[in-house]
């Protein structure tokens, strides 16, 4: 009895470590970056505004912590396409700190205002990095990732099935969803993008209930996978 008790336990566990593990690998935060915003709000909107060069220099530790916090920082793995452009604004985030520091030790107060409105900008652009452009996009591959990377590997053809299906109440959100302002530009291709992942959205869940033959829904699954990353592109 004990012995089954503990098997209980640890496959409970497995479970739980397995279900956590999933959840951060389709949540798109990056923690060590939204904690660095702390200082980066002292350094922004209260420091750099006043032209307090002194609480500037105070701020050089948390922001040398808080910069090799991001530097070390893993990309969940929904972010993985994104990797390339963080890596980039890893670069010039790191750069920008130490540029910061080096006004610091000099005493340049000049440099120091120049050099932290600076590291606010790289900032900024680390955030966008991983940002989601709609929301409603990002909760669409919030599924898909699921499907992609966990049931399609596994062979699991009744979470794929179920997955699917809330693909298509996903694709709904997309097609109501508002493009932010400064991409209305590009209206044209996002509505003709979205309609073409539509198409195979439909079509994966017509052959998720009648087929079980590995390839063909793999084929399928790929197939919104593809027309998914064409959708993305419009935002770059």
């Amino acid at each position: 009895m004990k012995k089954l008790l503990f098997i209980l336990c640890v496959s409970f566990s497995t479970m739980l470590i397995t279900a956590q593990d999933a959840n951060h690998e389709v949540n798109s935060e990056v923690k060590e970056l939204s904690n660095f915003h702390t200082v980066i709000y002292k350094l922004w909107h209260t420091a750099w505004p006043k032209k307090d060069v002194n609480m500037l220099q105070s701020l050089t530790p948390e922001i040398e912590k808080g910069v090799q916090n991001v530097v070390s920082a893993k990309l969940p793995g929904i972010l993985r396409d994104k990797a390339g452009k963080w890596q980039e604004g890893i670069v010039e985030l790191k750069k920008s700190a130490d540029d910061y520091k080096s006004a610091v030790e000099k005493k340049d107060s000049v440099s120091l205002l120049k050099q932290a409105e600076i590291l606010h900008a790289n900032y900024e652009k680390l955030v966008r990095v991983i940002r989601p452009v709609m929301p409603e996009v990002d909760q669409f591959h919030q599924e898909l990732y699921l499907i992609y990377h966990y049931y399609m590997p596994e062979k699991n053809v009744e979470k794929i099935k179920s997955s699917s299906k809330i693909l298509l109440e996903k694709m709904a959100a997309v097609k109501n969803g508002k493009l932010p302002k400064r991409l209305e530009s590009k209206k044209e291709s996002f509505d003709n993008s979205v309609a073409a992942l539509e198409v195979e959205v439909k079509r994966l869940n017509e052959i998720i209930e009648k087929e079980t033959q590995p390839k063909i829904i793999n084929d399928a699954v790929n197939s919104v996978h593809t027309k998914y990353q064409s959708l993305e592109k419009v935002f770059d």
